[in-house]
């Protein structure tokens, strides 16, 4: 089964279009489209260096910031028909792409990296540490957990035991869990003496993924984990979290030219709303529902700056304060 995305085309045993799927040698995962578009993106924004993609698969992610940046890339998987899939892969592409077959810590220690890609099927809890000491100073981790039910769903102790914060179920599950997970690699990052620097996040489907730039500096590091804070909402204590701002907009800047497939520039195009405040409105004032597109004019009308956010479907970020938000929802 042959596979195009992006600038790629690659061949597949098995294909799933949503969902996490089910772990396969040669296993390619439509619903992790956003995920490699966003890596691509970013990448492609930053001066090139070196960067690994630490459990391949069938090569599709590295391959992409092979084709698509002037990074250089190194593919690693512990499955050898995973790496002769990956062999096969980039010479349909044409691409010159050096691959190992290796255990995941055997990998990332072989050398110091610019980047390094951790995609594991599940939790990465025990294998983000390794990532972070064989950065080079600033360099890039893009991580990705898939168990997300421990921390939005029945199991939040055990998200508790895992990412070392209580999470919650409910309207602000995804905008928190995504904070705590955020939270947890800074947290890995500060313990070996690295400051983490959020470059973007994303909660989408069945799953979270974050991009931290660490750099090298115990005062620094002591710096970062000061936004790790304990917050009631509706009326549980949740965290400790990740408080700050979760993108850098100058980067976004840079990668708006970059051509997302649609349902990726949707999730991007909500990105500079994020941070304009910590989790989001409602588009309800307790009695009725009032139309998202209504209230965003609104807000706009009055000199706010308001939009979307991929945490609800139905949330509102915005600049202006509760008390005038609840007010301009009266007025409609």
């Amino acid at each position: 089964m042959i596979i195009r995305e992006g600038a790629v085309q690659i061949e597949t045993l098995s294909s799933f279009e949503k969902g996490p799927g089910k772990i396969s040698p040669g296993f390619y995962n439509r619903s992790m489209e956003v995920s490699r578009d966003l890596s691509v993106a970013l990448l492609r924004s930053l001066e090139p260096g070196i960067a690994l993609d630490s459990m391949a698969g069938t090569g599709i992610r590295g391959m992409r910031i092979a084709k698509e940046t002037s990074w250089k890339v190194v593919l690693n998987d512990i499955d050898s028909r995973n790496v002769e899939i990956q062999r096969k892969n980039a010479s349909l592409n044409s691409l010159d792409i050096e691959t190992m077959r290796g255990d995941y810590f055997a990998a990332v220690s072989s050398r110091k990296w610019d980047y390094i890609d951790v995609d594991p099927y599940g939790t990465p809890s025990g294998l983000v540490d390794a990532a972070i000491m064989n950065l080079k100073n600033n360099g890039i981790i893009g991580v990705t957990m898939t168990d997300t039910a421990n921390l939005e769903g029945k199991s939040t102790v055990k998200g508790l035991r895992i990412y070392g914060s209580m999470s919650m179920n409910g309207t602000f599950a995804r905008e928190i869990s995504t904070r705590i997970f955020l939270k947890y690699v800074m947290e890995r990052g500060a313990a070996l003496g690295r400051a983490g620097e959020p470059l973007l996040v994303l909660r989408e489907g069945h799953f979270i993924r974050v991009f931290v730039r660490f750099k090298k500096g115990n005062k620094v590091a002591d710096e970062s984990i000061k936004k790790f804070k304990l917050f009631d909402v509706e009326g549980k204590t949740v965290g400790p979290l990740y408080s700050g701002k979760m993108y850098n907009l100058a980067l976004l800047r840079e990668m708006e030219a970059f051509p997302f497939a649609e349902n990726s520039r949707r999730i991007f195009s909500n990105f500079e709303n994020e941070d304009l405040m910590f989790l989001f409105y409602e588009n309800s004032n307790g009695k009725r529902e009032i139309k998202k597109n209504k209230i965003l004019d609104a807000l706009h009308n009055q000199g706010y700056k308001a939009g979307s956010t991929n945490f609800n479907e139905k949330g509102i970020k915005s600049d202006a304060g509760r008390e005038e938000y609840l007010k301009i929802l009266e007025s409609l």
